[in-house]
């Protein structure tokens, strides 16, 4: 497959991520069992997407240990895939768990806030809640 410029310089850069190309492959992280993912939904000439690549990209790095998937989907070649879940502006980020949508941003995240809603993302899938904070009762 021939990639653009701009895709070109973008997958360069992206080792520690995953990209979704299929239906198949998106039905697997949306399912009951699919864990906590963060999905970006980006495109190749989207200035924005850009700029929050590399924090993207370091972040799958820093935490490649940790159960979270670090997964982009082109939405210039794999508009299919964005169709689902009315996508219509990039970057668009879900922070998913098990299949369910936990929060949704639109719009380039800084590396420290996309560090701190991942890290909120990995206590939710533990079942480490504000009860159990409170409490510590799992919720």
């Amino acid at each position: 497959m021939r990639r653009s410029v701009a895709e070109g310089w973008y997958h360069a850069r992206m080792q520690n991520s995953e990209d979704l190309s299929s239906v198949s492959e998106l039905e697997d992280l949306m399912s009951e069992d699919g864990g906590p993912a963060i999905l970006d939904f980006w495109s190749p000439t989207c200035g924005p997407c850009k700029a929050m690549a590399p924090a993207f990209e370091a972040l799958a790095g820093e935490l490649a240990e940790e159960p979270i998937r670090f997964v982009r989907i082109n939405t210039a070649t794999q508009a299919q895939l964005a169709q689902p879940f009315n996508i219509h502006a990039v970057p668009t980020l879900l922070f998913v768990h098990n299949g369910e949508i936990l929060d949704v941003r639109v719009g380039a995240l800084s590396g420290p806030a996309l560090a701190k809603k991942a890290q909120w993302l990995l206590r939710k899938s533990r079942g480490e809640g504000l009860l159990s904070r409170l409490f510590g009762a799992k919720g």
